[in-house]
């Protein structure tokens, strides 16, 4: 198997300088007048051990060296941080910390908040000494209000640590095209928590599992956010979505939590997945940070680690009176259209390719569309940094896959094409062509089948199984589901007519019923809307536990569960005769089903498909009285290509429907592979002859194959 050669370099950050025996220290700060390297010798030491000037070269970046032998950086960890003056607090050389020497304003028109009396974190940090609640529960030492902008926060401020890290071999999957992946979204923690293994929890978990995660089916494994974040920061953060720098490792999911460990951990995670096949899609956050944020709206009370500190103006939208543009919903947007907010995204991205990554989803990230530095929404999918990251990229040795059914090497980029507020925040389809997009459309059609179908359509239906050509020039940029973490689970949808009550922060957007509790009429319907998203054209993505028929009781915001909301049980699953076995066992034959029949995945699939009334004629493209009718209850389709015949008939009709199924080649019948409503069904073997006529249960999927 061919190796990946895993190296720790960034272009800035602390890095080792083999040539010089250095340790090289590079800060973004466009607006920063004087910036200090504070090196420290304990994490939650008051006093730098050493305190360097820095000086600015080009492009804005802040430099210094310090040899080796001082540092000792192979054989332990470096703690250090910055301190910086700018404009709203300028620098006087008898400032002394705790002090207001130099002090201006809390901020200036320009956005600017430098405080030297707070230690910041790089950004390009590969690991944080700490969490800022771990020492301060109530943050109170990162306030720039009244009564805190003057303390000297050294002692509980999160140090950055860097330690040399050995290049390391990772095995690398062979290419293949991105359509025929099977994407298994996960928590990285939940997937393993309720295993009776040491590992449990963690990155080296996880590896545990890969074996596992291949007999399900998935060959490419989404975990949510890990990069660090404070999970007790503004109450409880389980998710992740809250991200504290983009080169680092959350410290809670290392089963090895020594300093200078948690990339390796990671390293030998990925290389275990990479070894059974399954390829690792991080998901990053680059809309906001967990970082700034204002106290009670108050202007001149913000909560302040790093970026703020070292260049709110660069780094976040920021209005004229100070307050942060929050179209993330989460306190702050990040400023993706400056220059060295583009290069640490950039960098991010291939730090984490070095280390294996073969795709990333990007949270809300139509806010990556937007081509100005102001508060204004203007998007642009050429001049804004999802239109500029595959070139930038590739000028840095990275390629990005643009053909999705080509089995060219590279990374895949997938987008939520949208963000929580804002002008015109919804950007489906809108992406450049090297974009993959989650497409809701799908997601919604899927569920309206069975829970409110006289809402759709046969148009509808088609349009969705062709890969939603209405929005995508290129329906392979689909990335189909039913259900993700935004939300209810796959089973709660088809369980529960709304969500519970006490869920904190989701509303009542869900598409779901209980179906008058009826067990029967649920387990068809989720059933269904598994096999209507794996024939459907584009990648189809899966929570893996969905996958296990998990239940949050109608928890359809469960960021905030580090519990058994969130944590994957797997007892059931496993044992069988019960309902989550026959369903589990059922999605891996619905995989290798469309696996096995590469018409779903091959280029020409759409060309080869044809739609068909009940009586086995040919729908005519002009009908509109039957395409645009949502009363019609049949759809069927008949997929042909190189000699093989597939037959799909759905029906959303209460009552039994019968229908005829095409004439078929000489000497060849049909043979039902599945039927939704017979629960025995879940080989998808195609041994059952069936003659002309077929008759659907009420709201029932088929499918058949001619041989």
């Amino acid at each position: 198997m061919e190796k990946l050669i895993a190296k720790d370099i960034t272009s800035l950050g602390a890095n080792y300088n083999e040539k010089t025996k250095t340790v090289d220290f590079k800060l973004y700060s466009k607006n920063a007048q004087k910036v200090f390297l504070c090196i420290f010798d304990k994490p939650l030491n008051e006093e730098a051990v050493m305190t360097l000037e820095m000086k600015k070269g080009e492009n804005d970046i802040w430099e210094t060296s310090i040899k080796d032998y001082i540092l000792n950086c192979h054989e332990k960890p470096v703690f250090y941080g910055y301190r910086i003056f700018g404009e709203n607090w300028q620098y006087s050389d008898n400032f002394e910390l705790g002090s207001n020497i130099g002090f201006k304003s809390k901020t200036d028109v320009l956005g600017n908040r430098f405080n030297p009396n707070k230690i910041a974190y790089d950004p390009y940090t590969k690991e944080l000494s700490h969490l800022p609640s771990s020492v301060n529960p109530g943050l109170n030492m990162f306030r720039s209000g009244a009564n805190f902008h003057l303390a000297n926060n050294a002692k509980f401020a999160p140090k950055s640590v860097y330690m040399a890290q050995k290049d390391v071999e990772i095995a690398k999957v062979n290419p293949r095209p991105f359509n025929s992946e099977i994407i298994g979204e996960v928590h990285i923690k939940d997937l393993t928590q309720n295993l009776s293994i040491p590992e449990k929890g963690t990155y080296k978990g996880a590896a545990k599992f890969a074996k596992s995660i291949k007999k399900l089916g998935i060959t490419m494994v989404e975990f949510l956010p890990v990069n660090e974040f404070d999970s007790r920061q503004n109450g409880v953060n389980h998710w992740g979505y809250m991200p504290l720098g983009y080169f680092t490792l959350a410290r809670k999911y290392a089963c090895d939590k020594t300093l200078g460990n948690l990339l390796n951990e990671f390293r030998l995670m990925v290389d275990e997945f990479h070894k059974n096949d399954i390829k690792v899609c991080l998901d990053m956050v680059y809309n906001h940070t967990g970082e700034a944020g204002l106290i009670n709206h108050n202007v001149e009370d913000a909560q302040q680690f790093s970026y703020s500190l070292i260049d709110n103006a660069s780094y976040y939208k920021v209005y004229e009176d100070g307050y942060y543009r929050s179209n993330s919903g989460c306190g702050n947007d990040f400023n993706a259209n400056n220059e060295g907010v583009l290069n640490l995204i950039t960098d991010s991205l291939i730090f984490w390719v070095n280390q294996g990554v073969d795709a990333f989803r990007f949270d809300l990230a139509a806010a990556l569309l937007e081509n100005s530095s102001t508060c204004s929404e203007i998007y642009d999918n050429i001049n804004s940094l999802a239109g500029k990251l595959k070139t930038r990229l590739n000028e840095k040795g990275i390629k990005v896959i643009d053909d999705f059914a080509s089995d060219k090497e590279g990374i895949v980029l997938i987008a939520e094409p949208w963000t929580c507020g804002g002008k015109d925040c919804y950007q489906l389809g809108n992406f450049p062509s090297f974009w993959a997009e989650w497409n809701d459309i799908a997601r919604d059609l899927y569920r309206k089948i069975t829970i409110r179908p006289n809402e759709i359509t046969p148009a509808q239906i088609k349009n969705v199984i062709e890969g939603t050509p209405s929005v995508f020039k290129n329906p392979l940029k689909s990335i189909n589901y039913i259900a993700s973490h935004d939300g209810f689970t796959l089973y709660d949808l088809n369980s529960f007519d709304s969500k519970n009550p006490a869920t904190q922060g989701g509303s009542n957007w869900e598409i779901c019923s209980s179906y008058s509790n009826s067990d029967i009429l649920s387990e068809n319907a989720i059933r269904k809307q598994l096999a209507l998203l794996f024939i459907s054209y584009g990648t189809p993505m899966i929570q893996i536990g969905d996958i296990i028929m998990h239940s949050k009781n109608a928890n359809n915001n469960s960021y905030n569960k580090d519990d058994n909301t969130n944590y994957l049980n797997w007892q059931k699953a496993v044992t069988k005769n019960t309902f989550e076995n026959r369903i589990m066992e059922y999605i891996r034959n619905l995989i290798q089903f469309r696996r096995e029949n590469k018409i779903f995945t091959d280029r020409n699939y759409l060309q080869s498909l044809s739609f068909y009334y009940d009586n086995a004629t040919i729908a005519q493209k002009d009908n509109k009285g039957y395409w645009d009718n949502p009363l019609d209850d049949f759809f069927g389709m008949l997929i042909n290509q190189k000699g093989k015949k597939i037959y799909i008939a759905s029906s959303k009709n209460n009552s039994p429907l019968t229908f005829n199924l095409p004439q078929n080649e000489e000497n060849k019948a049909w043979y039902k592979c599945i039927d939704t409503s017979i629960f025995s069904d879940i080989s998808f073997e195609a041994d059952t002859y069936i003659e002309k006529d077929y008759i659907l249960n009420p709201h029932a999927l088929a499918i058949f194959m001619e041989k």
